[in-house]
């Protein structure tokens, strides 16, 4: 129901600006590795190979991951940014092969790797963005919410052409380049109250924009592995929503280019 779902996204959008509001650094990297590993669990329940007492066995392996991720020097989380983004890279190209999947896909290891690749340096890339700057770890969180609304709005309204029905049959490209636009305007608002003007304002811009478009690849992968499981929705945790990868897809996806990128830019 639309009111259930609207009920939902007001209390998580109220938890979450509270935690950023009141929460310290560590209680704040503690709930987003909640979330992770929420995430990893329903993930591993669209993988046949992962099921049983694999799925633990991964929470741990993702756990102690993220805790040694923690402890990465600048350089070290810059290349754990790259290997995540090689991933979505990836991930596009089997969204667009789609339903033609290769074999490593089914092998319950790399469905593993897959999982902790994702979702490892997307909770120490919101982390690393808190240390830099509540802002900018905010700033990240709207340009996805933004391009999720927008691409919502004038998909609904104006969407024609199909983005990628063989994965996802309600996206369109009217709706895609919404979600961009919508993106620009929270990374210009973002700049502006940052402070950033001329080339590094543009610069923020064109961040948040490429960053948007990364998270359409996330929220298209999620919808290839729920289309092979053969579910609508990766969970039932949240009502009218799903579950808590159906919400963050997008997110997990664009928050490792943003730290990679968007500290240098403030720091001009």
């Amino acid at each position: 129901m639309p009111e259930t779902r609207l009920a939902t996204a007001a209390a998580l959008l109220g938890l979450v600006l509270l935690l950023l509001w009141q929460a310290t650094p560590l209680v704040l990297q503690g709930v987003f590795g909640v979330i992770t590993l929420l995430a990893a669990w329903e993930w591993s329940g669209l993988c046949r190979g992962l099921r049983g007492p694999r799925r633990g066995l991964l929470l741990i392996a993702l756990g102690s991951i993220m805790l040694a991720l923690h402890a990465l020097p600048v350089t070290g989380a810059s290349a754990a940014f790259t290997v995540a983004l090689l991933w979505w890279a990836s991930a596009l190209r089997l969204v667009i092969r789609y339903p033609a999947v290769p074999r490593w896909l089914e092998h319950p290891g790399m469905q593993a790797i897959i999982i902790i690749v994702a979702l490892a340096p997307a909770w120490l890339a919101l982390a690393r963005l808190d240390q830099a700057g509540r802002g900018l770890l905010l700033l990240c969180l709207a340009l996805v919410w933004a391009a999720d609304s927008g691409a919502y709005v004038v998909g609904r309204r104006f969407g024609r052409m199909k983005l990628c029905p063989q994965v996802s049959p309600g996206k369109t490209v009217e709706g895609a380049a919404g979600g961009l636009a919508a993106a620009a305007g929270a990374g210009l608002t973002g700049g502006i109250a940052l402070g950033l003007q001329g080339w590094w304002l543009a610069a923020l811009v064109g961040l948040t924009v490429a960053c948007a478009a990364v998270s359409v690849v996330g929220d298209l992968a999620e919808s290839l592995f729920k289309r092979r499981a053969g579910v609508k929705d990766s969970s039932h945790l949240l009502p009218g929503h799903g579950g808590v990868l159906d919400r963050i897809d997008a997110l997990i996806a664009a928050a490792p280019l943003f730290a990679l990128a968007a500290p240098v830019l403030v720091r001009g």
